[in-house]
């Protein structure tokens, strides 16, 4: 699911963007300053990462917007204008957005602009694979290791890069409930990249415990193969969503969700045919 993704990068995302600050978008990390994020109770979801840019001459200052994608939504302009919006309103200062995309497809083809007569409108979009592996692989910072596994490697076979993380991961972690839940997030980003398995297979012989009730990929499983369940019984189209929660044991909140979803991607196809 696209939220386990986005959720690694939430968690990571202040040690990361220092260095994506510093070294992708030219941007001082120590001219960043905390300011609310409560548009989360406006709009429909919490900005992944947002800072109040302060530069010498106060009317330069503008707010740093940046969000973690892992599906190639067309719907994307619609929901960063909306940001804008609100944080324009908020703060009366220039909002600079980019959209960080991290997911399976070679190259996005989400639309990054809009164009109306009384209205124009664009955020900045980045391939993470269009980033050098290099860039994060050798940093001190965890989380900028763990997100080399999705950039460019630059003609380095998979196995070597996946050796070189993992490696890096024993030499800065002595703890190894820490070195246990790097390997977990590393797990979940492979899947970006179709090389779980591979990843699996060299990440055995790390000295590290699992805990099957508690392993990514076994949790991983149980959720997937709920979720088919779900879908399978709605496109049935014989119980209802009240019904169906009895039979499967499923909360009526997360059957609908899923149902909001399979109508969503259906849309989102539909207008990519147009």
């Amino acid at each position: 699911m696209a939220q386990e993704y986005d959720k690694i990068f939430r968690e990571n995302v202040e040690e990361w963007i220092t260095t994506v600050a510093r070294r992708l978008l030219g941007i001082d990390p120590n001219t960043l300053e905390e300011i609310p994020d409560d548009l989360q109770y406006t709009i429909e979801r919490k900005p992944d990462f947002l800072k109040r840019v302060n530069l010498p001459a106060p009317d330069e200052d503008y707010i740093l917007q940046i969000e973690f994608q892992s599906t190639d939504s067309y719907k994307m302009p619609k929901r960063l204008l909306v940001y804008y919006a609100f944080l324009y309103t908020e703060y009366g200062l220039e909002v600079i957005q980019y959209v960080i995309y991290i997911g399976k497809k070679n190259k996005p083809t989400m639309p990054t602009e809009v164009k109306h007569k009384n209205l124009q409108f664009r955020y900045e979009l980045i391939d993470i694979q269009d980033i050098d592996y290099e860039m994060f692989i050798n940093s001190d910072r965890v989380e900028d290791v763990v997100v080399a596994i999705l950039c460019d490697f630059k003609e380095k076979s998979p196995e070597y890069i996946i050796d070189t993380i993992l490696d890096r991961l024993r030499k800065l972690n002595n703890d190894e409930l820490d070195l246990n839940k790097y390997v977990k997030q590393l797990e979940v980003l492979s899947k970006l990249r179709n090389l779980q398995d591979l990843f699996i297979k060299k990440a055995t012989d790390m000295p590290i415990t699992y805990d099957l009730e508690t392993d990514v990929r076994y949790l991983q499983g149980r959720e997937k193969e709920r979720i088919e369940n779900v879908k399978n019984a709605l496109l049935l189209n014989v119980n209802t969503i009240e019904e169906i929660s009895i039979i499967m044991g499923v909360p009526i909140e997360e059957i609908e969700r899923i149902k909001k979803d399979m109508e969503l991607d259906t849309d989102s196809s539909d207008n990519q045919s147009d």
